[in-house]
């Protein structure tokens, strides 16, 4: 475990000044209410590109990315930072489409119910990737009425649709690995970093960042 911490800590902290787009705000275009923490006019701004399937997300949005938000939150400074994740599935993992479409499916019932599939589908990785049963992974954490409209909405065309759009974002920023982030302020040219990183690492460069 500690090697796991010490190779993320390690991974490539690769602060590459790069223009995400002609605003400079490298896509945040999701729905105002559908972030995964923070506020919308906060300072410094998260946007990761993220892979459900991929072993190396689930552990920078469980052991990094979660953890960030509940500090933020207990520290009362929810203010300071805006979180937004963007699906971006990768071609070699057999399932993470579907599990996109389950989350943004979920994200037409609302920020909450969002979350909570979310949340499912990074905690319960090794038992949905195996043989795709996401459906039993979401029952989990929707009542039966969220279950049977996810389910519909998710095989929707508007919602494989959605999901297009967003690798086609990510694409046109160049991402090509996940996880990937950037990290945008105001008064500097975005942050790329390609791959996980660890909490304190992270934790200390938004700090440096706030002052």
């Amino acid at each position: 475990m500690q090697s796991g911490k010490r190779i993320l800590a390690a991974a490539a902290w690769v602060l590459a000044a790069a223009v995400l787009s002609a605003s400079g705000q490298g896509g945040a275009d999701k729905q105002p209410d559908l972030w995964l923490g923070g506020q919308p006019n906060a300072p410094l701004k998260i946007e990761v590109y993220s892979d459900f399937q991929c072993p190396v997300c689930r552990t920078f949005y469980l052991e990094t990315m979660k953890p960030l938000i509940a500090d933020f939150t207990k520290e009362k400074r929810l203010d300071k930072i805006y979180v937004v994740y963007h699906d971006f599935p990768l071609e070699m993992h057999q399932y993470s489409r579907k599990a996109a479409s389950y989350a943004q499916a979920a994200e037409r019932l609302g920020r909450e119910t969002w979350l909570r599939v979310f949340d499912a589908l990074y905690q319960e990785q090794a038992q949905w990737s195996q043989d795709g049963n996401i459906d039993a992974v979401v029952a989990r954490v929707l009542d039966p009425t969220e279950l049977t409209r996810v389910q519909k909405l998710a095989t929707d065309p508007s919602i494989e649709q959605a999901v297009r759009l967003e690798v086609l974002l990510g694409e046109s920023h160049n991402v090509t690995v996940t996880p990937t982030f950037f990290i945008i302020t105001e008064s500097r040219p975005p942050e790329r970093v390609n791959g996980g990183v660890a909490y304190a690492l992270l934790k200390g460069r938004l700090e440096r960042l706030l002052k």
